[in-house]
């Protein structure tokens, strides 16, 4: 009790219990003690959290936060993909905001998503939306399940996977605008939330490449980016304002920065009129429908081949009247026919994969998207390489042991890791998948044979160096 007071600034008498705003103090305290560490990187201003009393009196004081001068978001872009050989079709645009803004935004999005999840269970769209809930107890685990138990539960049905295009980037700024007051229920954005509102829209960016030049480094020196995050803030002051003209400013009426903590719960608000049609038209047909961010799946029971052509035009010419608020491809979305545990794609009628949420489903057997499994294998043996070849020391001169990998990669009492997800999804989705079985058998083995060939890297170097 006294730690939620503290958090919440609160000075009244009564007992917690008794308050009215109880529920929401709680859910405060919890929120800033899963978010009290400060960010490893480095920004235009020093790192600060949630965790920091002084922080926390600001972002909670309205009139401050209405005032707050935003710095622009570091922008990088991420050309490819390091696993497997199929990379993003197009570069992902990055944006990591500043610390004090970040708090700012953390607190903002808190407030959002704890109205939000008010609204989703009273329009009956608790459990359409599941991207970035902090209620709902559940991973994706447990949302892959639901999904591909209720298609194996319906005998024959319909299956639409789709994806929106540019979904964060094309959001409109006067729709979300207008979501976020009837969220509110207020005419009119308050001061400070319309100041949180016009910076994520009308959001500032500086390019990765130009904030090193403006640093004074070369672009392809190796560990550019390890080097500036070891400094207090990217930038001197100095070298900061001698650089504002490398500032690009977003005016185009549209888009969100992907990366910002408030982004998440901004998309969860835009998309409620959306949700809460297709979680009905779904519901009324003894169907189902999800959606995770900017993908959603919907599996609708089939009596009739004319169904199949009904339900696709419906989605497609209900998105139509949304006037470019969202788009969705025709042909980029997959449809597939399920019936008896046979999975078909329509209309060539080829057996067919169903990829949602890091899993895939053929219809009878579920399997960890085999990408998840190479992406494990590269991180872990790039770890251990780096560690091999360092003498065990960290980059501030700290001893590592053995112990520090296998927490990462094997298993940990503390985080969960990628061997506990791969055991948990085998024995909750019954997987009949060899390759994971392998990971989860074979990981402490392959931990060790990555570490002994860093090792030998190194004893490697040193028998050339001394050559």
């Amino acid at each position: 009790m006294e730690k939620q007071k503290r958090y919440n600034q609160c000075v009244k008498t009564c007992v917690c219990g008794e308050c009215p705003q109880a529920e929401l103090c709680r859910a405060w305290a919890s929120f800033v003690d899963k978010h009290d560490k400060r960010k490893g990187y480095a920004h235009f201003d020093q790192r600060v959290s949630l965790g920091m009393e002084r922080v926390r009196n600001y972002v909670m004081d309205e009139k401050k936060v209405a005032a707050h001068g935003f710095y622009p978001f570091i922008h990088f872009e991420r050309k490819n993909s390091r696993y497997g050989r199929k990379g993003p079709k197009k570069p992902r645009e990055l944006y990591y905001c500043s610390h004090m803004d970040r708090c700012v935004y953390q607190r903002y999005a808190f407030l959002l998503n704890y109205y939000y999840n008010i609204r989703a269970k009273e329009k009956g769209i608790d459990k359409a939306a599941i991207a970035y809930r902090d209620n709902l107890g559940k991973n994706n685990i447990d949302f892959a399940k639901e999904v591909f138990d209720a298609i194996r539960g319906l005998e024959r049905c319909l299956v639409i996977v789709g994806d929106f295009t540019d979904f964060f980037d094309k959001l409109d700024h006067n729709y979300l605008k207008l979501r976020l007051c009837e969220l509110l229920g207020v005419e009119r954005l308050p001061e400070d939330y319309f100041a949180v509102f016009k910076n994520i829209t009308r959001f500032s960016g500086w390019d990765w490449e130009d904030i090193v030049k403006a640093a004074g480094e070369p672009i392809a020196q190796r560990g550019i980016r390890k080097k500036l995050n070891q400094k207090r803030t990217i930038l001197s002051r100095q070298q900061f304002l001698d650089n504002t003209d490398c500032i690009k400013k977003n005016t185009s009426g549209a888009g969100i920065p992907q990366g910002s903590p408030i982004s998440a719960v901004l998309a969860n608000v835009y998309m409620l009129q959306f949700d809460q049609t297709l979680q009905g038209y779904a519901s009324d047909r003894g169907g189902i429908y999800r959606r995770y961010s900017d993908d959603f799946i919907i599996a609708l029971p089939l009596t009739e081949k004319d169904e199949v052509k009904e339900y696709v035009d419906y989605i497609f010419s209900y998105i139509s009247t949304l006037g470019g608020l969202i788009e969705l491809q025709r042909e980029k979305t997959s449809l597939y026919l399920f019936e008896k545990d046979d999975l078909r794609s329509y209309p060539s009628g080829e057996p067919g994969i169903i990829d949602y949420l890091g899993f895939w489903f053929d219809g009878r057997d579920i399997r960890i998207r085999p990408r998840s499994i190479t992406k494990y294998y590269y991180r872990m043996r790039r770890k251990a390489r780096t560690i091999g070849r360092s003498d065990w020391v960290s980059p501030n001169r700290k001893h590592i042991t053995a112990r520090n990998l296998y927490q990462i990669y094997s298993h940990s009492d503390k985080k969960q890791t990628f061997i506990d997800y791969a055991k948990r999804a085998t024995r909750l989705l019954n997987l009949h998948d060899p390759e994971t079985v392998a990971v989860i058998k074979k990981h402490k083995q392959k931990i060790a044979q990555a570490i002994k060939k860093g090792i030998n890297g190194k004893e490697n170097k040193r028998e050339q160096e001394q050559k």
